[in-house]
């Protein structure tokens, strides 16, 4: 019973963590926000430079990772110097950075957790449980995926639909409901931005848990080859 609850909360905070990369690897880094900038044709959009639209991006790169406390910073659109962000975007922002804040302590925890389940499985009194470990994750990984792509299936189905509800959990005000007339962030990150973001997110982690997936396979299979010719060299004994 123990081995199986060890190995029910390694399989739980593993594929966390797998989520937490799968949402940090784009977000807080350069070339999907560069990709998805020439996508949408950004920069003639709103008028700005490529140099001041990079320092835009990896400002609010740093403020959502908690590296800075302000988003203070002077641009040009159509050759007008003004600040980017307006208070409406920052108020909102603040709230983003309290999320991301959230999502920090939940991957802290998890990573603890992690390790020391499997430092346990290592020191199991009764041996070491990496085969049912192997075995939750697969099992896990099975049901995540069953799950896991109906529900993918229905917020790509109704994106903008899915994009309000989102809010409307994680968000208690108005405040992420901006003008395209009026917020310049809206149109740096309009809504087909996060539905790159969002299947980006779901390639990264469906790659990474079939990799780990087809490990945890490979691993079971020499397991069960190596119990059958312990057997078979018995048995010639």
């Amino acid at each position: 019973m123990i081995k199986w609850l060890l190995a029910f909360i390694n399989t739980l905070t593993l594929m966390l963590l797998i989520l937490y990369f799968s949402i940090s690897l784009p977000t807080f880094t350069m070339p999907f926000y560069n990709y998805a900038y020439n996508k949408n044709g950004t920069h003639e959009l709103i008028g700005i430079s490529q140099y001041d639209l990079e320092r835009v991006t990896r400002l609010l790169i740093d403020y959502m990772r908690g590296n800075i406390d302000n988003l203070d910073i002077v641009v040009q659109i159509h050759g007008v110097s003004r600040p980017f962000f307006s208070e409406i975007e920052i108020a909102h922002m603040i709230d983003v950075q309290d999320l991301f804040m959230i999502g920090f302590i939940i991957r802290n925890i998890a990573l603890v957790l992690f390790l020391a389940t499997l430092l346990s499985g290592f020191l199991y009194k009764q041996g070491p449980v990496l085969k049912e470990y192997a075995q939750s994750f697969i099992a896990g990984t099975i049901i995540l995926l069953s799950f896991g792509g109906a529900l993918i299936t229905i917020i790509l189905t109704n994106f903008e639909r899915s994009f309000i509800i989102f809010h409307e959990i994680f968000f208690d005000n108005d405040l992420w409901i901006l003008d395209p007339s009026v917020d310049l962030l809206i149109n740096i990150v309009p809504q087909q931005f996060f539905v790159d973001l969002f299947i980006v997110i779901v390639c990264i982690f469906l790659l990474v848990s079939i990799v780990i997936f087809l490990f945890c396979v490979i691993y079971l299979k020499s397991i069960k080859r190596h119990s059958i010719n312990d057997v078979q060299g018995a048995n010639i004994k």
